[in-house]
């Protein structure tokens, strides 16, 4: 039985940073897409199957806030995993009332990313199965 490669939409404005959780996820055996704004998350999410996606909050064009309610819409169960520089985001009413699966203050402790990541997935596999 093949392995399953899980896809994970990455949104991050900075490219710096887009480049280093990138190449993270990569290393950890994900498939990756990335995005620059929320505008090209719903455009990428319209053709692309995406098991998980993990967006900073302040992106221009589409801040997360304004992305998340449109994601839900149309992709009720994908775990969304925000990653803010606003370390009181976490609380924001987006943020609960769209069930978003964590929320991360950079900067981002990459382990703990990287487990909440495997644990959010491992959740998806037992639903699924």
């Amino acid at each position: 039985m093949e392995k399953k490669v899980w896809t994970i939409l990455l949104a991050e404005d900075e490219a710096s940073s887009r480049f280093l959780y990138e190449e993270e996820l990569l290393e950890e055996g994900y498939r990756v897409l990335t995005a620059e704004n929320g505008l090209q998350v719903l455009g990428i999410l319209e053709d692309q199957k995406v098991d998980l996606l993990m967006t900073d909050a302040k992106m221009p064009d589409m801040h997360a806030l304004e992305m998340i309610p449109q994601v839900r819409a149309e992709h009720p169960s994908l775990p969304i995993i925000v990653v803010s520089a606003f370390k009181g985001l976490e609380n924001d009413f987006v943020l609960k009332e769209f069930n978003v699966s964590a929320f991360f203050a950079k900067p981002v402790d990459m382990g703990a990313l990287k487990t909440k990541i495997r644990e959010i997935l491992g959740a998806v596999r037992a639903i699924v199965a």
